[in-house]
């Protein structure tokens, strides 16, 4: 018996020595890698754009854009003034629109680029039928010297659309 303890404890460690470790490290020199902030500048600015947007207030929020900015809304190329116009007619549409769940966070690549990323659950009630409507959404803003200047927004519009045209 007592030889059995050391050579079981011997070979759980070649065992374990000889197993790959499945962790991978970071490399920093990759240009895809980089660092992931929770809170700051830029991923306030999204949260103050959200904000704008549940308060039909889009407009003051244009200081973060460039004035050459791009938005794609379910891949939809799409101009700050065609946003502001199309998102502001949502809410003749439904009453209390509203961001929940979400979680944004800014991730500064090695390459230079700069992406904030934003998850929610859009929600809103209908002004003709009053059902609620709930849609899964994701957005990011790309920043290029501290201005938005391309913003990719999807969710799936079937419920809204369908809500629209009732």
């Amino acid at each position: 018996m007592k030889k059995i303890i050391p050579i079981l404890f011997v070979t759980v460690l070649l065992i374990s020595c000889s197993t790959e470790s499945k962790v991978k490290t970071v490399n920093n020199d990759d240009p895809m890698s980089g660092v992931m902030v929770g809170k700051d500048s830029k991923s306030d600015a999204m949260m103050q754009f959200t904000k704008a947007y549940e308060d039909n207030n889009i407009i003051s929020a244009k200081s973060i854009f460039s004035d050459s900015v791009v938005f794609n809304v379910n891949d939809t190329k799409m101009t700050f003034d065609e946003v502001n116009e199309g998102f502001s007619a949502g809410h003749d549409y439904f009453d209390n629109i509203k961001h929940s769940d979400v979680h944004v966070s800014t991730m500064y690549y090695n390459d230079g680029n700069i992406f904030t990323n934003y998850w929610y659950t859009w929600t809103a009630k209908s002004k003709k039928t009053s059902n609620e409507l709930t849609l899964r959404g994701y957005c990011w803003f790309k920043w290029e010297n501290d201005k938005v200047v391309e913003v990719y927004n999807a969710f799936d519009p079937t419920g809204y659309n369908q809500e629209m045209s009732n």
